[in-house]
Order: C-alpha cells, then structure tokens, then sequence
C-alpha cells in the first residue's frame, strides 16, 4: 500500500482536496489529509511514515530538505494565484505597491505584472520562517502598502498588523497535484516490486555481497554477509572492521577489478571486486566472496549435471563376473589402482572387458563424483579427434559452432577421462596429450586461452604399445607417462570356468530383459563352450548367449542349441586346401563319429580340427548338421 498525505494550508482549500481525493478510485494508494502550515518540528513529524507528502511553500522546502527519502509533490504558487490576489486588494485598496513573498520564484518578473495590472510589484525569496520578517522589513523599506504570500507569511504579516493577501490554491492546480501524486504512487510501486525482486535475488545468492563507497564505508549487505560477520547491520561500519587489512586496503587503494584467495575470519575465501559508479557521491566497490569450499561444491553440482547427460560411469567392481583365481588378483589389483591417481593402462585383446574395469576404478576413487569421459581414438579422424578432446574457440574453423566448444578434457575436470585405444593415436595428439599430462592445462583448437584440468587418464589398447614404440609409431615418452600403473586383462579362454560362469550371468540378463524364464542349461552344452576359441571374448560370448535367447525362448539349452548357433570362424586358403585333400583321399566319417571322437579327445575345436586334417569351418559345419539330423 503507498500511504499518500496531502498537507493543506488553510481550511479554504480542505473541501476541494476532498472532494478530488474522493473520485479516485485506485488499489494500493491510500490518501490522508492534515491542516499544518511552518517549518517547525510539529509540522515534519506529522509525516513519518507516508510515502508521498502533497504540500505547499515553505513547508514544501522544509519537508524536502528533512526528508530526502519521502517523495514530496509541491502545491505550486502559480500566476494565476498571483493574478487573483492582485485583484482583491485592487478591490479593496485600488493600485497600492504590493510586496509579494514566495518559496521559489517561478513566477512572471515584476515588470510583467505590473504591465498586466498597473500594481507596482516587489518580490522576495524566502527559504525558511527566519527570512519572512526580514523580506516584510525589506519590503516596507521599499514602500510597500500590503504584503502578498503563503499561510507563513500571512501569520507574520498578522502578527505585525500589516495588510495581508493569502494567495489561494486554484481548483485546477489541486486536481493536477492531485494527479502527480497518484503518477509518483505508481512509480514508487514499480520501484518497489523491482526492489523487491532485486533484493530476493540478491539474498538468494550464496555469495557474500557487501557495497562499499568511496570513503570505506559500507553502504549496502546481503543476508549471506550478515551471517557470515555475526551482524545484523553492517551498513554504516568501516570495511576494515570486517576485513583483513591487506584486503581492504587492495580494495580502495586499486579501486580496480580483483580476484584473490584470501583468509577471512580463519576461512578460506575467494574474494572479488568490482567498481561501481552512481555519481560522483555514489562511486565506490561492490565486494563478492565466496567460501572456497562451497565454490568446489557448485563445481561439483555441475558435474553432477554433466552426469545427468551420460557422462557417468555405470559400472562397479560388484558388475565384473569373475572365479578364475587370476581375475580375482586382477580386480584387487584394480581396487587398489583405483586408490591412486597416477594414470592407468590396460591392455588385453578386444571384448575381454577393459571398460568394465575403467569405469569400476573410478567409481570406487575419490573422483567417483566427478565425470566420467569415454572416447575411442581409432574411431574418429585426427582432425575431428583433436576439437573432440581439447575443443576449439569460437570462429575456429568453417562451421564452428558459434561460441565454441568444451572439449573432453575440460567436460572430465575433477574426473577420469578414458582414451581406448589409444595405440591409435596420432603422433601428433600425442604431443598434445603428453602436453596435458605434464602441464595439466589445455589450449583449445583455433584459441589462445589456456584452460587449466585437473583430470585422470586411463587408456587402454589390444595392441603391443612397445613393438609401436620400437616402430617410430607411439612416443616413448607418452608410454611411460600412461603406463604408471598397467593392468593386463587376460582373453576369455585363459580363464577357465570363468565361461560357464559369464555364459549363465549373460543367459539370465537377457532372459529378464525378454521378461521370459529362465532356460535350464545342460552341463554337456557348457563343455562344448570351452572347445572354442572366443577370439572376440566376452563381448563375442554375450553376444551367443543373447543370439539364443532371441531365437530359443526359455526352452532348454541343450548341445544341440549350442551347435546350431552360427558362431563365426575364421577361415583361410590353406584350411579349404587342406579340407578338399582329406575330403578326396581320406576316410569319411559320420557326423556322429565325429562328434564322439571330438568329445573323447579333450581338445579344442581348432586342435581336433587340426589332427583330422580338416578345417575348423567344416568340423563345425559336420557337428550342426548332427543337430539338426
């Protein structure tokens, strides 16, 4: 609500400002009225508490000079009261010299009204109660018959029993202040919501926000400052009660942009400067701090985001299907890697699950709630690989995005980023890679700003990342700085039971993901997994497990199931070579010959394939057709 009080004069004029008030209708404007003329304490007290005040002459001055933060609307003194004063007293006296005293002169000169009314005029300027009686002197000393004036200078006048004219207030001139009060009242409401919203956001920042001026004094606080300090009014004090010296003095000596880590209150802070400027008397700084330990924690927030949008790792060390004793070693090797910072490389033919360890080390490291960034280097071009993990500025290139972007390595700070097969690496990445590693701080493609990281790297590769090095192909020294902790992951037919074990898990995955039951599997079906080869490892095994679900449902798995699933075999010119001879000169024999001969021999398929001459396509080829006979 804006509290409006109209200040009236004299009891002439009260009816009229009553009668305007009363036709308006407006929410949130509330109108009072007092009859109070002077400039004497009893009159300023009257309006405390309002938000606009309508008043006229020398109580107007008084009021505005006493109350800068009231909005005061003046009743103005205009010609025409002048004009309707004049020709009262030439009524009463006839052409007499007339002494006018005003607040402000705004009126036409003296040498105008006496060309429109014949009165000779003399106007004084008054600022306050002490300058009437000397104008009224000053006047009389000139010759003047009668006095013209405000409700003050009437009360003078009488007091000294010389003629008097009140100037009165037009009916028009009480409907315009009327009006400027109410164009006040709502831009004083617009002031005061955008306060409002100002102030709401201002103490929603978790930042310390203080405004200092020019003479270290400070002007405005947060409630985040007030907390911090154990003071409710902080405005008023010195800056150097709070602050450090050093601070303070950088503050308002520089009188410049600054950021510094500073020890305020025995906490660690970030302190940031910036100057303002509202006119000469309202140039000064606004101060933000921030805890440094908060600052990391919005950091984390935003890494959280980041793993909102994938950049996550899903899998733990309790995801890895592991009973061969040497994987068992493998992963408490890996749990205790995961401790450490230092960079790791796992190397291991393809599928046999080198992500699935990444992602389990760092989810059990102290960056488990940081990023987690994945990129394959034989995937993607030199050019493309380079944007893709250090980013590039804004205009770097043709079709750029506008603004430029992050790369890899500034989305993975405070966390892992994990280059596979890094063997693929061009020489020169790997200049810049080793760059990052010894530096920790990037340059994005097309820029010149150096962005500083703080991310740990874990590769991985199938190839022999030394026989590369004795090449020319892979830098020495970007070897020993990956290969701190190395982690080699066996292929899947070293790990003996460790088939049966992932065959079932991979069954059952896939048998819950179909909402089917699960199948009952054979123990003699297993024994035919461990005669293959598995070049592609457990990728390739989940893959036979997920192709049986797919096609037998939950029936049960049998040898049958498992020899009817097309499993791919490698085949070459010396196998079909060797197959035609056997099949042209050797004794033929019957699939199920076959097939109790492979399982009495406890071979693989390759090394049966090999003692019979033939190649392992066709031993393969004759054990389904036993299927399906």
């Amino acid at each position: 609500m804006i509290n409006i009080l109209v200040v009236i004069p004299y009891p002439g004029i009260g009816e009229n400002y009553e009668k305007a008030i009363g036709r308006i209708r407006v929410k949130e404007v509330n109108f009072s009225t007092t009859y109070a003329y002077g400039t004497g304490k009893k009159v300023i007290d009257q309006i405390k508490g309002y938000d606009i005040v309508v008043v006229r002459g020398m109580t107007y001055l008084a009021v505005r000079n006493a109350c800068p933060d009231v909005h005061v609307v003046e009743i103005p003194m205009s010609n025409t009261d002048i004009l309707d004063a004049l020709y009262q007293i030439k009524k009463k006296m006839g052409l007499v010299k007339v002494g006018i005293i005003l607040p402000d002169i705004t009126i036409s000169g003296s040498n105008v009204l006496k060309s429109l009314t014949g009165f000779d005029v003399d106007v004084r300027e008054v600022h306050d109660e002490d300058d009437v009686n000397i104008a009224i002197d000053e006047l009389l000393e000139s010759g003047c018959k009668v006095i013209v004036g405000g409700l003050t200078v009437g009360s003078y006048a009488g007091k000294r029993n010389i003629p008097y004219e009140q100037l009165m207030t037009s009916d028009v001139t009480i409907t315009r202040t009327i009006k400027e009060a109410l164009n006040a009242a709502m831009i004083l409401d617009k002031e005061r919501t955008r306060a409002k919203i100002t102030n709401t956001i201002v103490n929603s920042i978790p930042s310390i926000l203080i405004a200092v001026n020019r003479f270290q004094t400070i002007i405005a606080a947060n409630d985040a400052a007030s907390l911090f300090f154990s003071s409710k009014d902080l405005v008023g004090h010195a800056l150097s009660e709070f602050f450090p010296d050093n601070v303070a003095s950088l503050t308002i000596k520089n009188h410049e942009n600054l950021d510094i880590v500073q020890s305020v209150k025995g906490t660690e802070m970030l302190v940031t400067q910036t100057p303002f400027s509202g006119g000469e008397e309202e140039d000064g700084i606004l101060i933000s701090m921030q805890k440094v330990e908060q600052f990391f924690n919005t950091e984390k927030k935003v890494r959280d985001k980041i793993g909102e949008k994938g950049l996550r790792a899903r899998y733990h060390f309790s995801d890895i299907v592991a009973d061969n004793i040497k994987m068992r070693q493998l992963i408490a090797k890996a749990i205790r890697y995961a401790q450490a910072e230092g960079n790791v490389l796992l190397t291991g033919e393809t599928g046999t699950g080198k992500e699935l360890f990444v992602q389990s080390m760092h989810n059990a490291s102290q960056r488990a709630d940081g990023p987690f960034v994945a990129i394959n280097c034989a995937a993607i071009s030199e050019q493309l690989l380079e944007s893709e993990l250090f980013g590039y500025a804004d205009g770097a290139f043709t079709g750029a995005r506008k603004g430029g972007k992050r790369g890899l390595f500034e989305l993975a700070h405070g966390g892992t980023i994990f280059l596979d097969e890094i063997g693929e690496m061009p020489l020169n990445l790997q200049a810049k890679l080793l760059r990052v590693l010894q530096e920790k701080e990037i340059r994005k493609v097309g820029g010149d700003e150096i962005v500083p990281v703080d991310v740990r790297i874990m590769s991985a590769t199938n190839q022999n990342i030394p026989d590369l090095v004795e090449k020319g192909l892979f830098r020495r020294d970007l070897y020993y700085r990956i290969n701190l902790l190395a982690l080699h992951i066996p292929p899947l037919r070293e790990r003996g039971g460790d088939i049966d074990l992932l065959f079932q898990h991979f069954i059952r995955l896939d048998a819950e993901r179909m909402h089917i039951q699960m199948p009952e599997i054979n123990t003699s079906s297993l024994a035919l997994l461990h005669r293959y080869k598995w070049d592609g490892n457990i990728r390739e095994l989940r893959n036979v497990a997920e192709r049986i679900i797919v096609l037998n449902g939950s029936l049960p798995i049998t040898d049958e199931t498992i020899l009817s699933i097309d499993i791919p075999e490698s085949e070459t010119i010396e196998d079909v070579q060797t197959e035609n001879t056997v099949e042209s000169h050797g004794k033929k024999e019957s699939p199920a010959e076959l097939f109790n001969e492979f399982n009495e021999s406890g071979l693989t398929l390759s090394e049966f394939a090999k003692m019979k001459g033939i190649s392992r396509t066709t031993l393969w080829r004759k054990l389904k057709n036993l299927a399906s006979e």
